[in-house]
């Protein structure tokens, strides 16, 4: 027999301690709910239905003013349907609000200063927009009425783009920290690569396209909230 057949064991007397492996701690019930809650886009139909009556329209008339059918807008207040971000921006400016207004949420943001961690999950918007369905915004800061700025993490897959050009009050910037981004303002296109910022004037009209062939990631920060 080998010396390695022959060799016994030497018996365990304490001092030898098993190594185990550690395991994350395990999310409980509640907090993986409000993960798997908070990771889901926010429902506005009931809003969108809201400020609609607020203004005294019908459906039929707000329909006219949009230019989109009867059918559509019951869908989208009825959260049947997702709203294209360029039509929503038309939506919110015919209603005498803003998307923000209707993405906002009921939060605690008493006193000055307020941290949010990394491993908070922030509300996320998709933009039917990208041909692809891929593109989407999530939402960093939650929206405060009275606050004077936004701040989004939007994420564009390879080839995605908006299906148009949109222009709001303010001022806003992009971020790009990965990928490459080609973004159109009043006509002229910018590509973006990581590092670079671009900013301009919200109230020109402006979109996105992902010319990469991984996804991009752009922080944005806008004042006054829009999206």
């Amino acid at each position: 027999m080998t010396k390695l057949q022959t060799e016994k064991k030497k018996p365990d007397n304490g001092k030898t301690k098993a190594r185990t492996a550690r395991k994350p701690p395990a999310r409980t019930p509640a907090r993986a709910e409000a993960a798997e809650a908070a990771h889901e886009p926010l429902r506005i139909g009931s809003k969108l239905k809201h400020a609609r009556r607020l203004q005294g329209y019908t459906l039929k008339e707000l329909a006219d003013i949009v230019d989109c059918s009867e059918s559509m807008l019951s869908k989208l207040e009825n959260d049947k349907l997702t709203s294209s971000i360029v039509f929503l921006h038309r939506l919110a400016h015919a209603l005498g609000t803003s998307i923000a207004e209707l993405y906002s949420e009921e939060n605690d943001l008493s006193g000055p200063v307020h941290v949010f961690h990394a491993d908070r999950r922030a509300h996320s918007v998709a933009d039917p927009d990208s041909p692809d369905g891929g593109a989407r915004f999530e939402r960093i800061v939650p929206v405060d009425r009275n606050g004077l700025l936004q701040a989004l993490m939007h994420s564009i897959p390879p080839g995605g783009r908006s299906g148009g050009t949109v222009s709001h009050a303010g001022e806003e910037l992009g971020y790009i920290i990965e990928g490459e981004v080609e973004v159109t303002v009043d006509g002229k296109s910018y590509v973006v690569r990581q590092g670079d910022l671009i900013f301009f004037p919200s109230s020109l009209p402006h979109g996105y396209y992902n010319r990469g062939d991984k996804m991009a990631r752009m922080l944005k920060v806008n004042t006054p909230p829009s999206l």
